[in-house]
Formats: structure tokens, C-alpha cells, sequence
């Protein structure tokens, strides 16, 4: 039989696993998103009416019209599209799995002694299955572009729940002075801010590349409006309060790695950005930016959790 601290170290590994597989998951789903491979599969939970998808045109049912006249860009199978956005469901069917397989561990472990992680752990559950149905609501709607921005929405809750039940079963908070605790508040929100903006950003971009049925990548963000003036600016402004967070962390040995992670994931942010910018766009850089500002924002969340006034 386990010891109660192999049962706390076996959890956290798992629940970490978990967190590595919602980034995962965004990631897919950015690429999805970038590869305008959305409405690959124009049904749901099916894929042209099947379980497991066609891999060419010969193996599309005799009614596949209903499905194709549903798409959004040539109304004919692209057998590429169509597998980027399976893939995309099997992650997050393999997620779900995972959450399910947590939720085992947390009612074995934890429903006696502490039931409040179970709990966490059962909204996790709750909140994939919200998630998996959102999707449906974004296929069924033809990629309305408000819903693809929330569908993203519900897997940052998802890591922060995640994050948040490791900071229970881990117990105790560490001791970092007043100015990290609030300069991390501050760098919270800002980023929050952020990234409220670059899905304004985002949902322009989607609207002019589907005016101009996403040909002429190279003048996309030329036709956008002010959002992408301001979204720029003021990636300065939050990247600036990150930094200080950083600077600060690193004089706690408890939290420099978590310091260190979000210099590296808002360098790589920032670099990526002006990729963006600078070269019209490549569609390789839009699935890292937005994988790397959820991890800065979920690491400050981290450390806003570990925070305590000394």
C-alpha cells in the first residue's frame, strides 16, 4: 500500500500530465483555426457521417452533398482539413480520458480526507464535457468567429483548475515578499487584457480572411483596424510587468523556475509577434502565439496561488 505522500507525489504527476495535455489541445485547436481546417469535418460528433473519417474522395457515403454545401471555403473534401480537425477531436477525446482517469484517483485518494479536490477534480469532467459541446455549437454554426474565441475560453478555465487542484494537494503556500504578490496581480491581468485584445485581433483577421475566401495571406493584417495598433502597444505595457515579476521572482529559490518559464514563454511570445508583423503573417507562428501567451497566463496564475505576504 502507498504512503500518503506517494499518493500526493503520484497525483501531482498525473494532474501535471493533465496540464501538458490541455496545451496540447490548444495548440490543435490553433491549428486548426490557422490551417482553416474547422469544417474538415462538417459534422458532429460524426465526420461525414462516420466514426472514423474518409482518407480520399472514394470513401465519402453516397449523401456526402449535405456535408460538403455546409463548408465554408471549396465545398469539396480536402482530406488534409478533414484530419487536422479529427486529430484535433481525438485529442480532446484522449483529454477527456485522462480527466476521467484523475477523477478515479481523486475518489480513491482524496473523497474521505479531502473531498474538496475531488470535487475540483469532477468539474474538470464538467468542464470538458462544456467544452466538447461548445464545439458541436461552433461546427453547427458554420465557425461562427465569437464562438471559435470561446472554445478557447473554457480550456484556459481547464488549466487553471488543473493548476489550482495541484496547488491543493501540494498544501502549503510559499512565502514571497508583498511587491511580487501584487506586481503578479498586476502582470495577471494585464495579460488577461492581452489576450482579450488579441481575440479581437484574431476575430478581424478571420473576417477579412474569409471575405477574400483566405487567399492573399500577405495583406490580412494590413486590413485590420485599430485593434491590432492597440494590441501591439500594449504587448509592451503587460510584457514590461512580466518583467518586473520575473526579476522579482528570482529572488525566491521557490519560485524561480516558475520565473523562468514565463521569461522564456514571453521572449518566445514576443519574438513570435513580430514574426506576425514582419513577415505577413506565417501561419506557423499563430498556433505558438497563442500556445505561449496561455502558458504566461497560466503561470502567473500559478504564482498568484503559491503567493503569501510575509
Amino acid at each position: 500500500m502507498r504512503s500518503a505522500a506517494e499518493n500526493q507525489q503520484r497525483f501531482i504527476k498525473y494532474a501535471k500530465l493533465v496540464l501538458y495535455t490541455i496545451f496540447i489541445v490548444i495548440l490543435a485547436g490553433s491549428i486548426v483555426r490557422t490551417t482553416h481546417s474547422g469544417m474538415g469535418c462538417p459534422d458532429w460528433p460524426h465526420c461525414f457521417g462516420r466514426w472514423i473519417p474518409p482518407l480520399n474522395a472514394g470513401q465519402l457515403p453516397p449523401d456526402f452533398e449535405k456535408y460538403l454545401k455546409k463548408q465554408d471555403i471549396d465545398h469539396t473534401f480536402n482530406a488534409f482539413h478533414t484530419w487536422i480537425e479529427y486529430l484535433n477531436r481525438m485529442l480532446t477525446v484522449l483529454l477527456g480520458i485522462f480527466i476521467v482517469l484523475l477523477n478515479f484517483m481523486a475518489w480513491k485518494i482524496y473523497r474521505k480526507t479531502r473531498p474538496a479536490i475531488f470535487i475540483w477534480a469532477l468539474s474538470l469532467f464538467v468542464l470538458v464535457g462544456f467544452e466538447a459541446w461548445v464545439g458541436k455549437v461552433v461546427v453547427n454554426s458554420n465557425l461562427g468567429v465569437l464562438l471559435i474565441t470561446a472554445h478557447m475560453i473554457p480550456a484556459l478555465i481547464i488549466a487553471g483548475v488543473c493548476v489550482y487542484m495541484i496547488h491543493l494537494v501540494h498544501g502549503k503556500p510559499f512565502i514571497i515578499n508583498k511587491p511580487l504578490k501584487w506586481l503578479t496581480w498586476l502582470a495577471f491581468v494585464l495579460v488577461f487584457i492581452q489576450i482579450l485584445i488579441g481575440t479581437e485581433v484574431r476575430a478581424e483577421v478571420d473576417h477579412v480572411s474569409k471575405a477574400l475566401r483566405y487567399t492573399a495571406r500577405e495583406t490580412w493584417l494590413s486590413q485590420v483596424g485599430d485593434a491590432l495598433h492597440i494590441h501591439e502597444l500594449f504587448a509592451w505595457v503587460a510584457s514590461l510587468s512580466c518583467i518586473f515579476v520575473v526579476g522579482k521572482s528570482f529572488n525566491h529559490k521557490e519560485t524561480q523556475k516558475i520565473g523562468l518559464l514565463v521569461l522564456i514563454s514571453l521572449v518566445a511570445e514576443l519574438f513570435l509577434g513580430l514574426i506576425m508583423t514582419q513577415m505577413q503573417m506565417p501561419a506557423f507562428a499563430q498556433p505558438l502565439h497563442l500556445l505561449f501567451s496561455s502558458i504566461i497566463i497560466v503561470a502567473l496564475f500559478s504564482l498568484l496561488l503559491r503567493a503569501r505576504i510575509s
